[in-house]
């Protein structure tokens, strides 16, 4: 084909861009952002907030389950290399093989005895992998997926406290 047949051709019939708006980069960036991932951890902890003021705990527990929410993220993101060798260290050797038994034993107790609260935790378990395996197919850095996994957790807890202030009348005075 010549340059003279290609010319004309595009005068003719123009690109197809040339009919459609086509959109900004930064549109395009906040379609692919993990918008779905975010809203499942921030419900996820909206529930558990709820749940928390369902039965009525001291501050004493609050802190505790922010505490455990840090401590869970910060394993996920930040030190999920050390953790993931520390496991395999374990499946090296009989006793090894004995002690994750056990220990997967009673995580097992636990999650039946207490299965209400422990749903919570695996639903935000879920909802918390769920985003980091977005942001790291991303290729966004553990840290900053440690602070935006712990940002969008605490901003869900935060809401929950919307239904009991508004109830009160302390929001809308």
């Amino acid at each position: 084909m010549s340059n003279a047949f290609l010319a004309a051709r595009f005068k003719l019939f123009p690109p197809i861009s040339n009919y459609f708006i086509v959109p900004s980069k930064f549109i395009v960036r906040a379609i692919r952002f993990p918008w779905i991932s975010i809203c499942l951890l921030f419900l996820a902890n909206i529930a558990f907030g709820l749940f928390l003021h369902d039965r009525e705990i001291s501050i004493v527990t609050w802190w505790l389950a922010i505490a455990d929410i840090i401590l869970e993220f910060g394993i996920i993101s930040i030190a999920w290399n050390y953790v993931r060798k520390l496991i395999l260290l374990c499946f090296t050797s009989d006793v090894g093989y004995s002690v994750m038994a056990v220990a997967g034993a009673s995580i097992a107790v636990i999650i039946v005895a207490w299965v209400q609260i422990s749903g919570y935790f695996l639903v935000m378990l879920a909802a918390a992998l769920l985003l980091r395996v977005d942001l790291f197919t991303r290729r966004i850095g553990t840290v900053f997926s440690f602070i935006a996994l712990l940002v969008i957790s605490l901003l869900g807890l935060t809401a929950s406290w919307i239904p009991i202030a508004i109830s009160a009348g302390s929001v809308l005075r």
